[in-house]
């Protein structure tokens, strides 16, 4: 157990959705889409004294880790179905069934 020194788990604040273009980015002009001006384009905003890029590349792990467990979850062909499932190395997307 830690007794001393920072945190070994970063606090991952999630930041604001720009409010002006719905998290967009853009807004809609007389002709076309214009970039929004408050989030300059991203569609987000940086929370009060934190870097947007930090947060938003934290978030993203963050996803990352999460995409990963939900793959892991998913259920994986068996059988004869497996047989049919592209494979990386196959070299192509035959449909090789081991007759």
């Amino acid at each position: 157990m830690k007794r001393s020194g920072p945190d070994l788990m970063q606090q991952v604040t999630m930041p604001e959705r720009c409010e002006t273009c719905k998290g967009r980015g853009v807004v809609l002009g007389v002709f076309h889409e214009l970039d929004c001006q408050p989030c300059e384009g991203i569609g987000w905003l940086p929370s009060a004294g934190r870097d947007l890029a930090v947060e938003l590349g934290r978030m993203l792990t963050k996803l990352y880790a999460h995409n990963r467990l939900l793959q892991a979850q998913m259920p994986q062909p068996a059988g004869a179905e497996r047989d049919y499932q592209a494979s990386p190395r196959d070299g192509a997307r035959g449909h090789y069934t081991g007759d």
